[in-house]
């Protein structure tokens, strides 16, 4: 609860330092992990008008749920396997919500999905909650895949994994694209497939239901709140 409610005053005094100054686009460089020829992947994370209030959201949900998680599960066997799995959901969903590039944005998003799929089978004793946990595991799988297949094409195409970069510059419509009609039909039917598995939209649905085995609180947070909006957020950021 403390990181959070820290996390929730940083984000908010961010905020209220972009407002007064007038910057709405703060772009952090943490470092080119990986730079051979035509490919080069940094870890960035962007302050902006998208990401701010969604990392405010994500903190004011997390911290309360988990204020009533700490009650909720007090005498349950795996409290603190609950809360580990927890923490690793909120810091996956800050992540995503910061990332600057496709590649900081995937592992955010593997995160959440790694964390989801943990507490769906948190009463690992029974048969129903390993089962369907396995489910939504694999659901995850196909919309990770394509994502990922994304983030490759783009790379392949153009080099470059910024969001305000690599499929052209300037806003649109009057920017100037950096790939064909074709190439951008492909990314953005990949992007769409990705959402669609993330946020349980037909036929990626099935899933859904399935995630109420695991305790109520994930339930609340993650499929009620904010892990199924993750595919609408994705397809925000790339807009």
């Amino acid at each position: 609860q403390t990181c959070v409610s820290g996390g929730l005053l940083a984000a908010l005094l961010v905020l209220a330092l972009m407002l007064s100054q007038g910057n709405r686009h703060v772009a952090i460089q943490l470092g080119s992990w990986v730079h051979i020829p035509h490919y080069h992947f940094q870890i960035e994370l962007v302050f902006d008008r998208l990401s701010v209030p969604f990392v405010i959201l994500t903190f004011l949900l997390c911290g309360t749920i988990g204020a009533f998680a700490n009650k909720y599960m007090h005498r349950e066997p795996g409290f603190n396997r609950f809360f580990v799995f927890y923490s690793l959901f909120v810091l996956g969903m800050i992540v995503t919500s910061l990332a600057g590039t496709i590649e900081t944005l995937f592992a955010g998003w593997e995160l959440v999905g790694l964390s989801s799929a943990l507490l769906v089978a948190y009463y690992h004793e029974r048969q129903g909650p390993v089962r369907n946990g396995l489910r939504v595991w694999c659901v995850y799988r196909v919309s990770d895949a394509a994502l990922l297949i994304a983030s490759v094409v783009l790379h392949h195409m153009t080099g470059e994994g910024q969001f305000d970069q690599f499929l052209g510059a300037g806003a649109w419509p009057e920017g100037v694209a950096s790939v064909t009609e074709h190439q951008a039909f492909v990314v953005g039917l990949l992007l769409l497939v990705a959402a669609m598995g993330k946020s349980a939209m037909v036929p990626f649905s099935g899933w859904l239901p399935r995630a109420m085995e695991g305790p109520t609180p994930s339930s609340a947070v993650f499929y009620g709140a904010l892990s199924v909006h993750l595919g609408a957020f994705l397809l925000l950021r790339v807009s």
